[in-house]
C-alpha cells in the first residue's frame, strides 16, 4: 500500500480556525446557492396562478430543463473527482478547481434570475438551460474537490466527525442566510437583486475556504491514468462493489426528500397555509435552525455509535415526520401553522444527522477502497456521492410537476402539494431497505475485520 498521508502532523485535534471554520466556509457558500435555487426556481418561473405573477416558462418545459440540468450535474461529479484525483500542480490537486469555479458559480447564479423575456417564452427556456449548464459545472468544480480534502486532512474517525459536524453547523448558517433572507429580499427587491446580494456573500466565503485547505497527499503518489478509459474503468470498479452500491441507492432516495421539501415549501405556504413568500422563508429558516440546534446531539451519537446504525434511525424518523406532514391542518389541536412548525421540526432534526454522517461515511468508503486497491481516490467517491444524490434531485421537478398536474396545486385544490410528503415517506423507506446490506466500519481496522480484508 502506498504511503499517502504525510507524517508531519501528529496531532489528532483539528485546527479550530483553519480546519473547523475556514475549510467549512465552502459549505456555507454552497448552502446559500443551493437553498435559494432549490426553494425558489420553480416558484419563480411557474408561480401559482392565484398569485397573479408572471410565468416565464411552460410547466412541462421547466421540469425537463431542471431534470436535465441535474442529470448533467450528476454526471460531472465523478468526472471532476477523477480529474482532481489525477491532477498535479504546485498548488495541489484540489485548490485550482475551487479557485476557478467559484466566480463562474456566482455569475451563473444571479443570471438564473434574469430571464430575457418578460413573459412566457421559449427564449427564456433556452437561456435558463445555458445558464444552468454553467452553474452546475462550476458548482461541481467547488463541491467535489472540497469534499475530497476531508479524508486526507484527518485519518481518525472522531476528528473526521468533528470536522464534518462543524461543517454541518456552518453549512446550516449558510442555508439559514439563503432560506431566511431570500423570501423577504425577493418580495421587496425582486429575484435578481436578491441573487446578487446573497450570491456575493456566497462567493466571498467560497474563495476564503482556500485558506483552510491543507493537502497532505504527496504528489508523487498521484497516478497518471489519463483519458476517459481510465475514468470509466474506475467508475466500473466503484459501482461493482455491493457496499458502495448499497450506500449509493440509499443516498439517491433519502436526499431526494430534502430537495422535494425545499421545492414544496413555497407552494405549501401560499396554497395551504395561505401566507406570503416571506412566511415560506420563515418556515425554511425554522427547519435550518432546528438542524443547527440538533448538531451537538449528532456529534455525541456519531462519536459513540456506528454511523450505519445512526443513519438507519435517521431514515425512520424522517419517514414518520413526512407522514405527519400530509395531515397538517387536519389535526384537532393547534392551528395549521403551529402544526407545521412542530412537524417540520420532527423532519429537521434527522436532517442535521444525515448531513453530519454522510461525509464521514464517504470517507469510510474511500478508506475501504484503499484497503482493496492500495490507492487514495477520495474525490472519485465524493463524486459518486454527488452523482447518486443529484440523480435523485433530477427527479424532483418532474415529481412535483407531475403531482401538481394530476392532483392539483391551487387554493381550491392543493392535494398535489400534500401528496409530495407521501412521496418523501416512500423514498425514506426505500432508502432504509437499500441500506440494510451496508456493513463498513468507522475505521479501516474495523472495516478490515468486517470485510475479511
Amino acid at each position: 500500500m502506498q504511503e499517502s498521508i504525510e507524517s508531519g502532523n501528529t496531532s489528532d485535534k483539528p485546527s479550530v480556525v483553519k480546519e473547523l471554520i475556514l475549510y467549512n466556509l465552502a459549505g456555507f457558500s454552497l448552502n446559500i446557492y443551493d437553498t435559494i435555487l432549490s426553494a425558489w426556481i420553480l416558484f419563480f418561473y411557474i408561480p401559482p396562478k392565484d398569485l397573479g405573477r408572471i410565468q416565464y416558462i411552460p410547466m412541462a418545459a421547466l421540469g425537463v430543463i431542471l431534470a436535465g440540468g441535474r442529470i448533467l450535474d450528476a454526471v460531472t461529479d465523478p468526472l471532476v473527482g477523477y480529474l482532481s484525483d489525477h491532477t498535479k500542480t504546485r498548488w495541489g490537486r484540489r485548490k485550482p478547481y475551487i479557485f476557478i469555479s467559484a466566480p463562474l458559480l456566482y455569475l451563473s447564479f444571479f443570471l438564473v434570475w434574469f430571464p430575457p423575456v418578460n413573459g412566457t417564452s421559449i427564449l427564456n427556456a433556452v437561456f435558463l438551460g445555458v445558464v444552468l449548464f454553467v452553474y452546475y459545472w462550476s458548482y461541481t468544480g467547488v463541491l467535489i474537490p472540497w469534499f475530497a480534502v476531508l479524508p486526507e486532512m484527518r485519518t481518525e474517525n472522531k476528528s473526521r466527525v468533528k470536522i464534518a459536524t462543524a461543517g454541518v453547523a456552518i453549512g446550516v448558517i449558510g442555508a439559514q442566510v439563503g432560506g431566511g433572507l431570500s423570501g423577504p429580499l425577493l418580495e421587496n427587491l425582486g429575484a435578481f437583486r436578491m441573487a446578487i446580494i446573497l450570491g456575493f456573500a456566497a462567493f466571498i466565503s467560497g474563495e476564503l475556504t482556500l485558506f483552510g485547505i491543507t493537502e497532505r497527499y504527496r504528489s508523487e503518489n498521484v497516478e497518471s491514468e489519463p483519458g476517459f478509459h481510465g475514468f470509466f474503468k474506475v467508475l466500473k470498479q466503484v459501482f461493482s462493489d455491493k457496499q458502495v452500491l448499497s450506500f449509493a441507492i440509499m443516498i439517491m432516495f433519502v436526499q431526494l426528500t430534502y430537495q422535494l421539501m425545499l421545492i414544496n415549501v413555497p407552494y405549501f405556504t401560499t396554497l395551504i397555509l395561505r401566507r406570503g413568500e416571506a412566511d415560506a422563508s420563515i418556515l425554511m429558516a425554522q427547519v435550518i435552525i432546528v438542524m443547527a440546534i440538533s448538531t451537538p446531539l449528532w456529534y455525541f451519537l456519531l462519536s459513540r455509535f456506528p454511523k450505519r446504525m445512526i443513519f438507519r434511525g435517521i431514515m425512520v424518523t424522517m419517514a414518520l415526520g413526512y407522514v405527519l406532514g400530509f395531515f397538517i391542518g387536519r389535526f384537532p389541536l393547534f392551528s395549521a401553522y403551529i402544526q407545521t412548525l412542530i412537524i417540520f421540526s420532527i423532519i429537521a432534526i434527522p436532517f442535521g444527522g444525515m448531513f453530519a454522517a454522510v461525509l464521514g461515511i464517504v470517507a469510510d468508503i474511500a478508506d475501504y477502497d484503499e484497503l482493496k486497491s492500495g490507492k487514495r481516490r477520495e474525490a472519485v467517491y465524493y463524486g459518486i456521492y454527488g452523482i447518486v444524490r443529484k440523480t435523485g434531485w433530477a427527479f424532483c421537478p418532474l415529481i412535483v410537476v407531475g403531482l401538481f398536474s394530476i392532483f392539483g396545486s391551487s387554493i381550491e385544490n392543493p392535494t398535489g402539494v400534500r401528496i409530495v410528503w407521501l412521496v418523501c415517506t416512500l423514498a425514506c423507506l426505500l432508502g432504509f431497505l437499500a441500506f440494510l446490506p451496508y456493513m463498513l466500519g468507522d475505521s479501516q481496522k474495523e472495516t478490515k475485520g468486517k470485510m475479511n480484508l
